[in-house]
């Protein structure tokens, strides 16, 4: 999977079995993620443990997701 493709684009391939659509995805995500949860939660290690809950969220949800709203959109709601 390409690195310019959309996250919609990527997380449906994901869901197909494309494992290196999930590591593009956890790349785009994993900062600005991390961060928004340490802004919310001013706790280091909370945070850590939610960013940890959320991607294993998606992973459990990657076969049944589909793009109603942005990937980040629906990411973020999630956290």
């Amino acid at each position: 999977m390409r690195a310019e493709a959309d996250d919609e684009a990527l997380m449906l391939a994901y869901g197909a079995g494309d494992v290196a659509a999930f590591q593009v995805l956890y790349g785009r995500h994993r900062g600005p993620l991390f961060r928004h949860l340490q802004r919310q939660l001013r706790d280091q290690a909370l945070a850590e443990e939610l960013f940890q809950d959320v991607w294993q969220r998606v992973i459990t949800a990657r076969e049944r997701w589909r793009p109603d709203a942005k990937f980040s959109t629906w990411l973020y709601q999630i956290a």
